[in-house]
């Protein structure tokens, strides 16, 4: 895990603002929370117009006065359906599946709020997407490349409009309160490991009875003691269909610490892919045999976490995203 660098003077006035500007995810943007500044073709505007009105008013010329005020009106106008696209919009960040270092992390961004809304900018990290809303409700996903793994905040996402004529950026942050966690990058050893065997035993389940034999069944299910001595080919049946039981065990693998759990990862993932059931062993943490959906998270939130349990800012995940691009770029 990599600690966070220092902040300089202006990362901290940045996050002032933030604190002082944001809203929370959720909430409904207001006037006390939207930010506006004119945009490089809002200010050839506004000097076009002053422009045109010097004219007019130095040669007493009645269509350079018409021009000018109907070109300030539109930008009235404008700068007012500006603000109108983005009052009363809320956002929502919903994780789409499960992040692994070296990867992609997968993100639903949902604005709802008015009828209609156009040309919303929503930008989140180094992701950005447009979204429009219609009916009340528009969403896009997005995905932010991770390096490490860990429990990260995520960064403020900014909503920015500047439609319709583009003379002003109107622009907000949301703040997101919802860690996200990454886990290790899932990586099998090249060559079997070691001397420790993880599987523990077979659970056959319940016997339920027998059955007509067919075809497709496994052989091992087959009764063929009943077959010997009546000629009738049937198949067992369990309450339970048979599933081995793993022990995945941190010493029993090689490798650093990152390899190690990279391919517990993996196997976890065999696991599930072979609807096993599995405990996990990590030094001074043991989490006993199970299945299902709520096992997997606690044990993948286990690797994940492993050797340090803060949460880490964003900020930590993009240096070290940027590391591994110089880094890919230095070796090509």
């Amino acid at each position: 895990m990599t600690r966070a660098a220092s902040v300089g003077p202006w990362g901290r006035l940045k996050a002032r603002m933030l604190r002082r500007m944001s809203i929370a995810g959720g909430e409904a943007l207001h006037h006390a929370r939207l930010m506006i500044l004119p945009t490089p073709f809002g200010l050839f505007w506004a000097v076009l117009v002053c422009m045109l009105l010097l004219l007019g008013i130095n040669y007493e010329n009645s269509l350079a006065h018409a021009l000018a005020f109907w070109l300030f009106s539109l930008a009235v106008i404008s700068i007012f359906r500006s603000w109108r696209n983005l009052a009363g919009v809320r956002v929502q960040l919903i994780a789409d599946g499960e992040a692994y270092a070296g990867g992609e992390l997968r993100l639903l961004v949902r604005l709802s709020g008015r009828a209609r809304a156009r040309a919303i900018d929503v930008r989140l990290g180094d992701s950005r997407q447009r979204l429009e809303i219609h009916a009340g409700e528009g969403s896009a996903p997005m995905g932010l490349p991770v390096a490490l793994r860990g429990q990260f905040t995520l960064p403020p996402l900014t909503l920015e409009s500047r439609w319709p004529l583009g003379l002003v950026r109107l622009w907000s942050w949301v703040a997101i309160e919802m860690p996200v966690m990454i886990h290790p990058c899932p990586q099998m050893p090249a060559s079997p490991q070691g001397s420790r065997n993880t599987l523990e035993q077979v659970e056959q389940g319940d016997f339920a009875g027998l059955r007509r034999y067919v075809a497709g069944d496994p052989p091992a299910h087959v009764a063929w003691k009943h077959w010997g001595r009546s000629g009738e080919l049937v198949t067992k049946r369990f309450e339970t269909p048979a599933r081995p039981s793993l022990w995945l065990d941190y010493e029993a693998c090689h490798g650093d610490m990152e390899q190690r759990l990279g391919e517990l990862t993996a196997r976890v993932l065999a696991a599930e892919k072979s609807q096993a059931t599995y405990g996990l062993r990590l030094p001074g943490q043991t989490l006993a045999i199970a299945s299902g959906g709520a096992h997997r998270r606690r044990v993948l939130e286990a690797l994940a976490l492993f050797g340090g349990e803060r949460v880490l800012p964003w900020e930590v995940q993009q240096q070290a995203v940027a590391s591994r691009e110089l880094a890919g770029r230095a070796k090509t």
